[in-house]
């Protein structure tokens, strides 16, 4: 994510805490590709549903921007503090117009993190870069170029996928797509995923400061079986993209392919709207999200994410496969709902 050099750079460039929305993203909305989440207004929604300190760092030159670093302080008892770029979504990182602009910001997050304690800052960079800090990329980004219409769609599909989606064609899903209004279904199935995953939910108040903030670009899609909603897709809209950072089902109803129904429902939708690539989101190779995923025809990208530390720090592990986890992961799966709805928010704020 970094830009050809350029000359207004052969100046002294200096790095501080940008205060101005409007000049903020016309940095952020004239650099390509656009990186969507460094607008100020996703900035907002994570501050206000979340509480977290948002320190948005910027590199000048002659009075103009040629860098920008989005940080959020998330501050915890279970793991220790940290600040990451950016929180709650797959991609942020720093964006620069040259090497020597994104390095005076990378040493200014640096000196940021040791005044505030933190044990680590991780960015979510997306694409590579050379850096002294610690790289991961054990995650990969998920996305379907889209044919020009659905019966390309479904020839592109193998032979058994088709089958499923006949089969799940069969139990006449009703499909409504809305916004704000469909937030009650889409969170109650979200979160009896989640707890059936054994993972704290986010709190409503989240989806609703997306909503808020994304206005027409977003949308909720969900699958009735009869007046029951069994699948439920949020999804982002940026350009000629289709982003969903969320989806969730029935566990009960899966053996119908609700699951499955929800993501040809919704990719027919993004066809017929001219959208050129949908992105499914991020996953972990091997996982049973990410075997799901691969057969619809996905381009795997790998995400570069960086990690500094402190002397004498190691590298985060919020792996929910990890052995110290796994204890607490089939403990929360036998919670009462209304207990893990309850908890849930107060632990996953310290979970980006």
């Amino acid at each position: 994510m970094i830009k050809q050099s350029n000359p207004r750079t052969e100046c002294a460039v200096s790095v501080g805490l940008c205060t101005d929305p409007r000049v903020w993203d016309e940095y952020v909305t004239a650099y390509a590709p656009n990186p969507y989440y460094h607008a100020w207004k996703w900035r907002e929604a994570i501050c206000d549903t979340f509480g977290h300190r948002a320190y948005y760092l910027a590199a000048t030159t002659n009075g103009s921007i040629c860098g920008v670093l989005p940080l959020f302080h998330i501050r915890s008892t279970l793991f220790g503090g940290s600040l990451v770029s950016i929180p709650f979504f797959s991609s942020g990182g720093v964006l620069a117009d040259d090497p020597g602009a994104r390095d005076l910001l990378l040493a200014k997050a640096a000196e940021l993190g040791q005044d505030l304690r933190v044990r680590h800052i991780e960015l979510r960079q997306g694409e590579s870069f050379s850096t002294g800090w610690a790289e991961r990329a054990s995650k990969v980004s998920m996305r379907i170029e889209l044919p020009p219409n659905r019966e390309a769609l479904w020839r592109s599909l193998s032979s058994g996928m088709r089958n499923k989606v006949r089969n799940g064609q069969k139990h006449g899903f009703r499909a409504v797509w809305g916004g704000p209004e469909q937030m009650g279904p889409f969170y109650s199935l979200f979160a009896v995923n989640m707890r059936h995953l054994g993972t704290p939910v986010y709190p409503r108040s989240w989806f609703e400061n997306l909503a808020r903030a994304g206005g027409d670009s977003f949308r909720i899609l969900t699958l009735f079986d009869g007046d029951q909603a069994v699948a439920s897709a949020f999804l982002m809209a940026h350009g000629a993209v289709l982003e969903l950072p969320w989806s969730a089902s029935l566990p009960e109803a899966r053996k119908k392919y609700t699951h499955l129904m929800l993501y040809w429902t919704f990719l027919e939708w993004a066809i017929e709207r001219g959208f050129h690539e949908m992105d499914l989101g991020r996953c972990t190779p091997g996982g049973g999200t990410y075997e799901f995923k691969r057969h619809w025809g996905c381009r795997e990208e790998p995400m570069h994410w960086y990690y500094w530390v402190p002397e004498g720090g190691g590298l985060p592990d919020r792996n929910p496969e990890s052995p110290k986890f796994k204890f607490a992961v089939e403990v929360w799966k036998r919670l009462p709902l209304p207990i893990a709805n309850g908890i849930g928010p107060l632990i996953v704020r310290s979970l980006p």
